[in-house]
């Protein structure tokens, strides 16, 4: 009986859920025709542009890039020597003027949680940067100031947390968003319950108390 009314209050309250990893890695046909993304999918080249498109899950999630100290420019794509990173997604400008964003938006009422990311230095060096992960609409879940990749064995630098919002996440990095690139970028996405499921997930708590306390 008590496994019965778990089962069904966990279920009344079940989330859809979608996990993914965002990467840009060769051979994918990550990259647009067009400088702001939009254009049709080609294959990538160092110097390509990052399509909008990549990483998009239909009714889920919508992932927009943008290199903020240039007008309507996506980021743009390179192949190797971010340290041992294969493909990364980089802003132009240099590294004294760049600045890149990644926004995760979640879609259809769900929230999404982003738990890890990597990012590495040109030319396999370590390279200092700014970077923040916020809530969009909302406060900065985290920052970091300092240098990235250069790490024992050529490695980039990893980012690990549980940065969650229902309006969307965003990462930003600058100064320099030019050899300083991203990959690996780990989310999930998962329906947030309605009223009605919350009701449910109470009653059925509420029915294992009764039976509980009866046994007892």
């Amino acid at each position: 009986m008590k496994k019965t009314l778990m089962a069904l209050a966990l279920g009344g309250a079940a989330a859809l859920a979608q996990a993914g990893v965002i990467d840009f890695n060769p051979p994918s046909p990550v990259c647009s025709s067009a400088a702001d993304g939009s254009g049709g999918i080609v294959g990538c080249t160092n110097y390509g542009t990052i399509a909008q498109s990549h990483g998009d899950v239909p009714g889920v999630l919508d992932v927009q890039y943008t290199a903020l100290r240039v007008s309507d420019t996506s980021l743009s794509w390179w192949d190797a020597d971010y340290n041992t990173l294969r493909g990364v997604a980089w802003a132009v400008g240099g590294d004294g003027n760049s600045a890149a964003q990644i926004d995760l938006l979640p879609l259809n009422g769900m929230a999404v949680t982003v738990t890890h990311f990597d990012l590495g230095a040109y030319s396999n060096t370590a390279r200092g940067t700014h970077l923040t992960v916020s809530a969009i609409g909302g406060p900065v879940l985290f920052s970091y100031d300092g240098n990235v990749g250069g790490l024992p064995g050529n490695m980039p630098s990893s980012f690990d947390g549980s940065w969650s919002s229902l309006n969307g996440i965003r990462i930003e990095w600058h100064d320099s968003a030019y050899n300083v690139g991203i990959d690996n970028i780990t989310y999930s996405v998962n329906a947030v319950p309605e009223p009605s499921a919350w009701l449910m997930l109470a009653l059925g708590l509420g029915a294992i108390g009764v039976a509980a306390r009866r046994r007892a």
